[in-house]
């Protein structure tokens, strides 16, 4: 017998892994999206379960990095001017989240978030049938000057803390494991924990196709406005069609702040908009998730070839992508990679949903109890998407959730 109905608004895997929980539990599912199972920030991420990063982006003296990196215009930090002014008041609450005070608050709900990323994954995995596109090889940080590789021992000292491995590696090590690395690279880390899928989007149409074998139905559409009541909540889409849903699931991403903000939650969401380029025939070995934070993109070895990708660039959700920051990409990467090849390559450019202390929205609605938020989680959300799927379950249920939600409400802002 159904515990009642729930729809999901958005189809990327944080809505999928959302319905996951839910039809396992009993409840009828129905996911609406404006186009439908990946077609946003799920399909071209990095593909990391990255549930081994703990520290937030707002840290304290990150604004003396990014005003070297806001100098170059397609450096791994930009503004577009046309955006500047609408920025910044993200800006300026992301400078209040890199507090010694606010960052050790963000790091310890990190920790919990993402300590229950894994075993979440595990679970969805194991009874969808996809174990088979993950990858356990791990993931190297590398580093290329002296001064960016003593600054990276603190932050993996805070992993050690919580009880993360980190292997620190000399050049020779590191050339071992990547042959075709270039004598740029003078130190780095293996985190052996990091894991990746073999494509983000495969794995998202994958969990799709499962659910529809579990009764889950999609929906293509875009929702326009909404309307609560004691009863759940109108959808009003923007071809004027209407849906009446007995619970609501808002997990839309980027495009998730309007819609929380029609039920009276401001909620301080922006876009950080990354690049990547996916080469079939990169003409180079790269064995496992390659990162550069200094310089501030991945490499990412998936089934359909190399990604090459990252940077955060401030534009919102209308102005036109520029590719020269995939150019700008390429050229980095081949300083590692001097065989690199791009010939071939799909770029594309997508919206990460991100808010200023690095802790997403996972939560009721402040106002409507049969409504939740499941959003925000900027370069986490293929790591966080399972276990944000079993927080939501657990609170439609009434049931006390595997994490402490306190650091996730709404409310907080």
């Amino acid at each position: 017998m159904s515990k009642g109905h729930v729809h999901v608004i958005g189809a990327g895997v944080v809505g999928l892994a959302t319905a996951a929980s839910l039809v396992q539990r009993g409840y009828d599912v129905t996911i609406l999206d404006r186009e439908g199972p990946a077609a946003g920030a799920s399909q071209g991420n990095a593909a990391a379960i990255a549930w081994t990063d703990v520290a937030p982006m707002a840290t304290p003296g990150l604004w003396k990095q990014a005003i070297k990196w806001l100098a170059d215009p397609l450096g791994p930090l930009s503004v577009r001017p046309a955006y500047a002014l609408k920025i910044l008041p993200w800006m300026l609450r992301f400078l209040a989240a890199s507090s010694p005070d606010r960052v050790a608050r963000s790091t310890q709900a990190l920790v919990e978030l993402n300590g229950a990323a894994l075993p979440a994954w595990e679970a969805l995995w194991r009874v969808s049938g996809t174990h088979n596109q993950v990858r356990r090889d791990g993931c190297l940080e590398l580093f290329d000057t002296a001064a960016s590789l003593e600054d990276a021992r603190g932050g993996w000292a805070e992993q050690r803390r919580h009880g993360i491995e980190v292997e620190e590696l000399g050049a020779e090590q590191i050339r071992d494991l990547e042959p075709d690395l270039s004598d740029r690279v003078i130190g780095g880390a293996l985190v052996p924990g990091w894991m990746q899928v073999d494509e983000p989007k495969h794995l998202c149409l994958s969990l799709a196709d499962w659910l529809k074998t579990q009764g889950v139905t999609f929906a293509t559409g875009e929702v326009a406005r909404l309307l609560p009541s004691e009863a759940g909540c109108g959808l009003v889409l923007k071809d004027g069609s209407t849906i009446d849903a007995e619970r609501l699931v808002i997990a839309c991403g980027a495009w998730s702040k309007t819609l929380a903000g029609q039920l009276g939650d401001r909620i301080p969401l922006d876009t950080e908009r990354g690049y990547n380029i996916t080469v079939p025939e990169p003409g180079i070995s790269v064995k496992r998730m390659i990162m550069l934070p200094g310089h501030g993109f991945v490499m990412s070895p998936l089934s359909t070839g190399l990604r090459v990708g990252g940077a955060v660039e401030f534009g919102g959700l209308n102005l036109p992508p520029n590719w020269k920051r995939v150019d700008a990409m390429i050229a980095k990467a081949r300083r590692f990679y001097p065989g690199l090849k791009e010939e071939g390559g799909k770029r594309w450019m997508g919206y990460r949903p991100s808010i200023p202390d690095s802790l997403p929205v996972i939560s009721p609605a402040s106002r409507h109890e049969r409504i939740f938020y499941a959003f925000g989680h900027a370069h986490h959300g293929l790591t966080q998407s399972a276990v944000t799927g079993e927080l939501v379950a657990d609170m439609i249920e009434g049931m006390r959730p595997v994490v402490d939600p306190v650091p996730y409400r709404a409310d907080r802002f």
